[in-house]
């Protein structure tokens, strides 16, 4: 069974944690193993404070300083448990993380990582330890960085192109937890969430693994965060499913009911619809002074008597005959651009958008039922990705 792991600086920040760290790879029980290291502790941040103003390619290559001491620290750690140990430097001609484009924000070639990873990672991974520097990667003969978080990148890109069975993230914490637990003291370990869960968490600021890394996740793999100081093959989340980066997903429906609400409030009074509403909503839009709610299984006429004459609404309307086209694709919150493109493929074909909600990595269309079929195919033939 072949494992890739890997171990973020806050792992790596004393010899303490190194000794500890090398112990969890040499007891992991995996037959081929590979270890991604980070730099130890604020060693990334504290080289940004020193250095500024200089060529992108030395810059990037004073920031891989601190992945360089941890290949290093750790390697050595390793051979001192008598584990023989293969290392990687990416001065090499053989580094197997192979980048293009920005020196200090490159993006992983990944055909080109894929040949290099089978040509020089795999043959060692029988005999030793492999242990490669995170973060970093070669581009046409010099060095070059991943960005922040980049060593998230190594790991899974490692893992797609060596076509491991298992990528481990060791982090600081239980897994992903329910919030940040230095913010909600209740926060919780979460067992289990599926990848576009973790996603839409990452990109709304969970700190727990870079949004990017989750593109390379194959389907026949394990994805799992574990914490620092638990055996690797113990506990933590898995990560459920893979992220299609080809084509988005597109699911449309009919029968929606919707209420229009003119509020004095504003969005205060939202609560309290929802609540006498009850069950069947589907989506909801918010203005400055007036709230559309789309509901499944309920009438608009009984909607509005139960709506009209609560506190703070001024006048409340609704129709049936509403549809909706749900799009689901990652690059809608990191891509800018997506929803205008969506939108234009509609607007071009002359279907009028009612309403749009969104939220990360999902976007919704309302439109007119009559128009319901030929939207979902425009948007599922033209939005390309």
């Amino acid at each position: 069974m072949r494992v890739v792991i890997k171990f973020g600086g806050a792992s790596l920040a004393t010899g303490e944690k190194v000794r500890a760290a090398a112990e969890a790879v040499a007891g992991c029980g995996y037959e081929e193993r590979v270890v991604v290291v980070s730099a130890p502790g604020r060693t990334t941040d504290q080289l940004l404070d020193l250095v500024s103003g200089m060529d992108p390619a030395e810059y990037a290559g004073i920031l891989s300083m601190g992945e360089m001491t941890s290949v290093k620290v750790f390697s050595s750690a390793l051979k001192s448990m008598g584990l023989s140990v293969s290392v990687f430097s990416p001065e090499d001609d053989a580094f197997p993380i192979v980048a293009e484009g920005d020196p200090l924000n490159a993006t992983v070639d990944l055909e080109a990582t894929r040949v290099a990873c089978r040509a020089s990672v795999t043959p060692r991974t029988a005999g030793s330890v492999v242990v490669v520097p995170g973060f970093v990667a070669r581009c046409e003969g010099r060095m070059v960085v991943l960005g922040r978080g980049g060593s998230d990148v190594t790991a899974t890109v490692l893992g797609n192109c060596l076509d491991a069975d298992e990528v481990v993230l060791v982090k600081d914490t239980s897994g992903i937890m329910s919030a940040d637990p230095d913010i909600v003291r209740e926060a919780r370990p979460i067992p289990s969430l599926s990848i576009n869960e973790l996603y839409a968490l990452a990109h709304g600021g969970a700190k727990v693994v870079r949004p990017e890394a989750l593109f390379y996740k194959t389907a026949k793999q394990r994805l799992r965060i574990v914490e620092f100081g638990r055996p690797l093959g113990e506990d933590g989340t898995e990560v459920a499913g893979v992220m299609d980066a080809t084509a988005p997903h597109v699911e449309s429906g009919g029968g929606l009911q919707e209420i229009t609400v003119l509020t004095d409030g504003g969005l205060s009074r939202l609560g309290r619809i929802l609540e006498v509403i009850g069950e069947g909503v589907r989506g909801v839009g918010t203005a400055k002074s007036t709230v559309s709610v789309f509901v499944q299984g309920q009438d608009w006429q009984d909607l509005c008597r139960r709506i009209h004459g609560l506190d703070g609404v001024r006048a409340v309307s609704g129709r049936r005959g509403v549809g909706y086209v749900d799009i689901g694709h990652p690059h809608l919150v990191d891509r800018p651009g997506m929803v205008a493109r969506a939108a234009t493929i509609l607007s071009l074909h002359h279907i009028n958008i009612t309403e749009v909600t969104s939220s990360k990595g999902g976007l919704t269309f309302y439109v007119d039922e009559k128009f319901l079929e030929r939207a979902s195919s425009l948007l599922e033939e033209n939005l390309v990705v």
